[in-house]
């Protein structure tokens, strides 16, 4: 049955105030470890000497290294600094809507692709491994979630070119190839499935329509020379040499990320709020015969062979340079891919189920059970390991804001500390949300020496307590 759209609101506002506390939160972070040493680079070499160092001597991700290099630290902007978190997860709500828009073709009014927008941000928001890195951290969120954004933004944009004239123009067209060249240049993991990804359309275009538009070609052109300009920077080899160790057994490296990316899969999709967002999409596609007639056409093998290939590949990147499951920060971006396939997915299945779904379903009585299913979804969100329970708790508790006035006194201090050396005591105050670490005893210790350069002082280190 159709739903009206008192509730469709209702369901917005709801979701709205869901996200709302991750918001808040953001303007009680502060900068750690590689923030300052991003901003120091910045800051004493200039944009493109430091742009040049980075790419020689560490990393390929010039995009990201890039974003980093002008992020409001730099200008000792701590509003900045907080104001940019809060606007991402606006920006990354948008990138939403707009993949749903494209995905769906205009079978959905827009309350209802926001409220699945929504409901997928704050999904993603509640379940990632570490929402520290995910969203209160310069470096990790320019790296991975910035980048995350950028290929939700491209690939919606790829899929509208193709299947509606009126984004079929030069501004789009620009874009697409804008973020086809950039997107490589964020990280490993985003350079992979970029490529696998627009490899994949250009091989679906030729088969399917016996010729290639300029527009395809260049597209890929865009991507492939991204992705070389990424993969062969001096700095990687210079990387690898001091830190990886990359000759290993390919053959078992590719089984352990096949292993780890099943097991996360199923621990993944099994989450109270993915089965509850998965109801909602198979619910939503066997009432429209339009969702149907969309996804119908595809076949289920194919897409779950898909998203089984996109996550192992994901997998498999990480597990080749460390040897080690993926870090965090990684797990993060992982899981908010899968999660837009998982959806994917799941709507190709219920298009196939069609009308005997959709009669079994009518025969339920909505409003004798109705009561029971809200209290179980709501018993099944309770139960959940929550992003969304540890931030309200730091912003109820007061610990989001205890830290941030902590680490601006500590910041007040240092910056009119007559000394050329700066102790303090350690952080007494370590909200779940937000910290995860400051300096350390040791001077010489590289997060302590960039914190020194950012503040202009000779070293900086912990009071040494005695025992």
């Amino acid at each position: 049955m159709p739903i009206s759209d008192s509730k469709k609101t209702m369901a917005a506002l709801l979701l709205t105030l869901l996200i709302l506390p991750f918001v808040v939160n953001c303007f009680f972070a502060y900068p750690q470890t590689d923030d300052f040493v991003y901003s120091v680079a910045a800051r004493d070499l200039g944009f493109f000497q430091g742009q040049h160092d980075w790419y020689i001597k560490w990393s390929g991700r010039f995009t990201s290294t890039a974003l980093l290099s002008i992020n409001p630290l730099v200008y000792d902007s701590l509003a900045g600094y907080r104001l940019f978190f809060a606007i991402l997860i606006t920006a990354q709500l948008g990138s939403l809507y707009l993949l749903i828009h494209a995905l769906t073709k205009r079978t959905l009014a827009w309350q209802e692709k926001l409220v699945f927008s929504l409901a997928l941000l704050f999904a993603c928001l509640d379940q990632v491994d570490d929402l520290r890195s995910w969203l209160y951290w310069m470096a990790g969120v320019a790296t991975y979630q910035v980048a995350a954004t950028m290929m939700i933004l491209w690939l919606s944009l790829v899929l509208l070119v193709e299947q509606d004239r009126k984004y079929d123009n030069q501004w789009n067209k620009g874009a697409v190839l804008a973020l086809s060249l950039l997107l490589s240049g964020t990280n490993e993991i985003v350079l992979s499935l970029t490529f696998l990804l627009s490899l994949t359309w250009i091989a679906y275009q030729y088969v399917s329509k016996k010729t290639l538009a300029p527009f395809h070609i260049a597209t890929f052109v865009a991507v492939a020379t991204g992705s070389c300009i990424g993969v062969f920077a001096p700095g990687n080899f210079a990387r690898m040499k001091s830190d990886y160790d990359t000759h290993r057994n390919i053959w078992a490296i590719a089984w352990n990320a096949f292993k780890a990316s099943l097991a996360s899969m199923e621990v993944w999709m099994t989450y109270p709020v993915t089965l509850i967002l998965v109801t909602a999409v198979f619910c939503t596609v066997i009432s429209r015969p339009q969702l149907r007639a969309i996804y119908g056409s595809i076949r289920i093998l194919y897409s779950m062979g898909m998203l089984l290939l996109l996550v192992m590949v994901a997998f498999f990147i990480p597990y080749w340079a460390t040897g080690m499951n993926p870090q965090n920060r990684v797990l993060n971006i992982i899981y908010f891919f899968f999660m837009i396939g998982l959806m994917v997915n799941v709507a190709v299945i219920s298009s196939k189920l069609g009308d005997p779904a959709l009669a079994f379903l009518k025969n339920i009585p909505s409003k004798r059970y109705g009561f029971v299913v809200v209290a179980f979804l709501a018993v099944l969100f309770c139960l959940q390991r929550s992003n969304f329970v540890t931030v309200t708790k730091d912003l109820l508790s007061g610990d989001s804001l205890r830290y941030s006035r902590e680490m601006q006194q500590k910041q007040s201090q240092v910056i009119h500390c007559a000394a050329s050396h700066w102790t303090t005591d350690d952080v007494t105050t370590r909200p779940a949300s937000l910290y995860f670490y400051f300096i350390s005893s040791d001077s010489k210790d590289w997060v302590n020496s960039a914190y020194a350069a950012y503040f202009g002082k000779k070293s900086v280190s912990l009071v040494k307590k005695r025992l």
